[in-house]
C-alpha cells in the first residue's frame, strides 16, 4: 500500500516517526508490549492521520516493538488514512447488522504475537465509547491483558515542538483578528448569534479549520451562564455579552475570553472587569518553569476571595490546549485548579481565564488568555484590548 504523500502530512516524517519512537520506548520502560490507540487527537500526533471516522469504532495498534501500526477503520476513512498519515497496514471492518469490529482487532492482536501480552488502552476519549470499551474487553478476555493506559500519548503531548507552537502562533493571529471583527460588528439591536456568525467568517476565512466545540456567545442574563444556551437574543441598548471560543489550526487550538458590554456600566461590573485583569495578569505571570498548576489557581482563588466574589469562582479556571477534534477544545488533563501538581515546563501552551458570573445581580464578566511556557515569561498567544469594551 503506498505512503503518505508528503505534502499532505502536517509534520515532517521524521518529526512523526520521532514521536512514534517516544512512545514504544515508553511502552518497553512500562513493560508493556503494545497500545490501544483510540484518541483521534493521539493518531494525528502519531502519525498525521486527519479524520472525522473516531465516531465509529477506530483502532490503531502500536506495538513495543518497531513491527508497523496497525489501523483498523472503515471503509470511507481508507483514503484519508492512507493519504494524511504515515501508515501503511489499514484494515478494514464493514458495517453489517452483526458487526463487531472488536472482534477484528482481537484476530489483529494474535496475528502480531500478542496473546498473553500486556497491552494498554487508551481510555480518557471521545474515540472510545463505553459500548465500544465493553466490546473489546468480551472480545479481548483471555486474549491479553488490558491495562489502563494513564494518559500516556497524552502526556508525551503536552510540551510542543517547534513546529507545534508554529501551527499555535498562527492560531493565535487568526483568534486575535477574529476578536476585533467581533468587537467591531457589536451593535444594539442584532442577534447575538450574529457575532457567532462574525467569528466563524472571520476565522474560516483567514485559513483556520472548523472549531471543535460551539463558541460561547452568552448576552443578557445567559451571560453568567458557564456553558453555551439554544435560541438566539436580541442585543439591547443596555447589555452585555460573554464570549468564549477557540480558534484551531491544523487542529492546534488557542483560545481567548472577553465580555462587551452595551450602554452605561454599573460600577460593580467594572470592579468586576479591574479584579478579572489584575487576577489573570497575576497568574500570567506565575506561568514559568518549576511553578505548579496550583499555584496558579491559588493566585486566581486569592484574586476572587480577596475582592470578595469567592462565591462565583470556579472549581478550575484553566487547561492545556493543543490538538482537539471534536467535541471539545480542552486538552485535559492537565487542568489547573486546587492541588494540581502538574509543574509548568517550557513548550506546554494553556488557556486561562477569570470568569466572574454574580448570580444575584446578573452582571458577568470574563477575561482569558492562551499563553505559551517559555524559559523566561510566558508568550502571550492570544491578546486583548486594553481596556473593557463598551458600546454606547
Amino acid at each position: 500500500m503506498a505512503t503518505a504523500p508528503e505534502t499532505l502530512l502536517p509534520f515532517a516524517r521524521p518529526e512523526l516517526e520521532a514521536r512514534q519512537a517516544r512512545l514504544r520506548a515508553t511502552l518497553r520502560a512500562r513493560g508493556l508490549d503494545a497500545m490501544l490507540v483510540f484518541s483521534q487527537e493521539s493518531l494525528y500526533w502519531l502519525t498525521g492521520y486527519d479524520s472525522g471516522g473516531f465516531v465509529f469504532f477506530q483502532c490503531a495498534l502500536v506495538t513495543a516493538d518497531d513491527t508497523p501500526i496497525v489501523l483498523l477503520t472503515r471503509r470511507p476513512d481508507l483514503l484519508q488514512a492512507r493519504m494524511t498519515s504515515t501508515i501503511s497496514d489499514i484494515r478494514i471492518w464493514w458495517d453489517a447488522d452483526d458487526a463487531n469490529p472488536a472482534r477484528d482487532l482481537r484476530g489483529i492482536l494474535e496475528e502480531r504475537g500478542l496473546a498473553g501480552g500486556r497491552v494498554a488502552i487508551e481510555l480518557n476519549t471521545h474515540g472510545l465509547t463505553g459500548w465500544n470499551l465493553w466490546r473489546c474487553q468480551q472480545a479481548l478476555e483471555g486474549v491479553c491483558r488490558l491495562e489502563d493506559d494513564d494518559h500516556l500519548i497524552r502526556r508525551l503531548r503536552v510540551v510542543k515542538s517547534p513546529a507545534e507552537i508554529a501551527f499555535m502562533r498562527e492560531a493565535g493571529r487568526i483568534c486575535d483578528r477574529a476578536l476585533e471583527r467581533v468587537i467591531g460588528a457589536a451593535r444594539p439591536g442584532m442577534l447575538d448569534a450574529e457575532l457567532k456568525a462574525e467569528y466563524l467568517a472571520s476565522i474560516l476565512g483567514d485559513g483556520a479549520d472548523m472549531p471543535p466545540n460551539a463558541p460561547l456567545f452568552n448576552s443578557g442574563i445567559r451571560a453568567v451562564f458557564g456553558r453555551g444556551v439554544s435560541q438566539p437574543r436580541r442585543l439591547e441598548a443596555q447589555d452585555q455579552i460573554l464570549v468564549e471560543y477557540p480558534v484551531p489550526f491544523r487542529h492546534y487550538n488557542v483560545k481567548t475570553e472577553w465580555t462587551i458590554l452595551f450602554g452605561e456600566v454599573p460600577g460593580r461590573q467594572r470592579h468586576m472587569y479591574e479584579v478579572g485583569r489584575e487576577t489573570l495578569a497575576r497568574m500570567t505571570e506565575l506561568a514559568r518553569p518549576g511553578t505548579t498548576l496550583g499555584e496558579i489557581f491559588d493566585a486566581y482563588a486569592t484574586g476572587l476571595d480577596t475582592a470578595g466574589y469567592g462565591r462565583a469562582r470556579y472549581g478550575a479556571t484553566g487547561y492545556s490546549v493543543g490538538i482537539n477534534f471534536a467535541p471539545t477544545s480542552m486538552d485535559v488533563p492537565p487542568m489547573i485548579y486546587a492541588g494540581a501538581a502538574t509543574v509548568c515546563e517550557p513548550g506546554m501552551t494553556l488557556f486561562y481565564h477569570v470568569m466572574n458570573g454574580d448570580g444575584d445581580t446578573g452582571l458577568a464578566m470574563g477575561v482569558g488568555h492562551t499563553l505559551l511556557v517559555t524559559e523566561g515569561a510566558p508568550e502571550l498567544l492570544t491578546g486583548l484590548p486594553d481596556d473593557l469594551t463598551v458600546i454606547a
